[in-house]
């Protein structure tokens, strides 16, 4: 029984989106196929509310776009359209962002979060809020440093993501990270074994949520909140509602 996982990229970055597709291959068990799936229109990183939106319509299209799939990954720590896609599918899909608030929550008592501008700061605690973890929340601590800017191919970038988890751990008491980025994914374990905790990327993690999703039988409800949308019409959007 073979599993195929479509990671959705809510960006127009490539080279973001094979970074993020080599991880969650890794994570996977052998014989599992990822299809990566990268934006067609939009903005090429999401820092601000208004990339968000854009962002979350492109979900939508590519989850309609591309239907067969056992299960998708929203492969942006802000979850843009993760409601949205859950109503346009029945198979399981997950966010990075709430796959490794879980992972955090499995591994430490407390946890910090690494993110990369400081205009991101109010919005990534009305999530952390939103999930009810709040209290177990060690801080928020901005790279200054843009999506754009992030993984493997930016080496600078990853000291300072050592630099400040090590201050996430021995300043506030955080015994387990989070990266919140996705550009982040290729450099999570090296951050790990630099400052000596558990470091929490949703890429990984939640490739690995939506396969066991899949493989435990689990789909996503149609009764209630996640019910397939009404039939309403869309101007100017010809073949959005069939």
């Amino acid at each position: 029984m073979s599993f195929r996982l479509g990671l959705l990229n809510p960006n127009t970055d490539r080279h973001h989106t094979a970074a993020m597709a080599g991880v969650a291959r890794a994570a996977l068990p052998a014989g599992c196929d990822v299809l990566a799936v990268t934006s067609p229109r939009g903005p090429s990183s999401i820092e601000s509310a208004a990339d968000t939106v854009i962002a979350a319509a492109e979900v939508a299209g590519m989850v309609r776009a591309h239907p067969d799939v056992d299960a998708y990954v929203i492969a942006c720590f802000g979850d843009p359209g993760l409601a949205a896609a859950r109503e346009l599918t029945a198979v399981p899909v997950v966010g990075i962002g709430e796959a490794a608030y879980i992972a955090a929550g499995l591994v430490a008592a407390r946890f910090a979060v690494i993110t990369t501008l400081r205009r991101g700061i109010p919005d990534l605690e009305d999530g952390i809020a939103a999930h009810g973890i709040a209290a177990r929340c060690a801080g928020v601590l901005p790279l200054d440093i843009p999506v754009a800017e992030q993984g493997a191919a930016f080496p600078d970038t990853t000291e300072a993501i050592v630099a400040a988890s090590r201050r996430a751990v021995q300043e506030r008491g955080a015994e387990a990270l989070i990266l919140a980025c996705g550009g982040m994914a290729d450099v999570a374990r090296a951050v790990q074994e630099a400052v000596g905790v558990p470091v929490c990327d949703g890429v990984a993690f939640g490739a690995m949520t939506a396969y066991g999703l899949w493989r435990s039988g689990l789909r996503t409800s149609k009764s209630g909140a996640y019910g397939w949308p009404e039939a309403i019409a869309y101007s100017g959007m010809p073949g959005f509602r069939e």
